[in-house]
């Protein structure tokens, strides 16, 4: 593998904000730029730094890693939105806070 590192994802499985936010996480190792084609994102990384030792493989393997952390991350945050939407009307209540 060699620089550009490209990748092709459905955007069923990494949606555009989730994708944005993994190559902001990243951009002081890699440059991405990010395309979108009907369900597909693409994404071309490059080094951010001449004097990177990152190898294109690892470079893969990291974008991977940030995309399915980001990804676990959007998940998780809409299955306990309500319950969050609970909690703080809970403890808006306890404060004697009305709604």
């Amino acid at each position: 593998m060699t620089w550009p590192v490209t990748l092709k994802l459905d955007s069923a499985a990494y949606p555009l904000s989730v994708v944005q936010r993994a190559a902001y996480s990243l951009a002081d190792t890699v440059t991405i730029q990010v395309g979108i084609e009907a369900n597909q994102i693409s994404l071309t990384a490059h080094p951010a730094e001449a004097r990177l030792t990152l190898s294109p493989e690892q470079a893969h393997s990291l974008i991977l890693q940030h995309l399915n952390d980001f990804a676990l991350r959007d998940h998780i945050n809409r299955e306990t939105a309500g319950l969050r939407e609970v909690l703080a009307r809970a403890a808006l209540a306890g404060c004697g806070v009305s709604q």
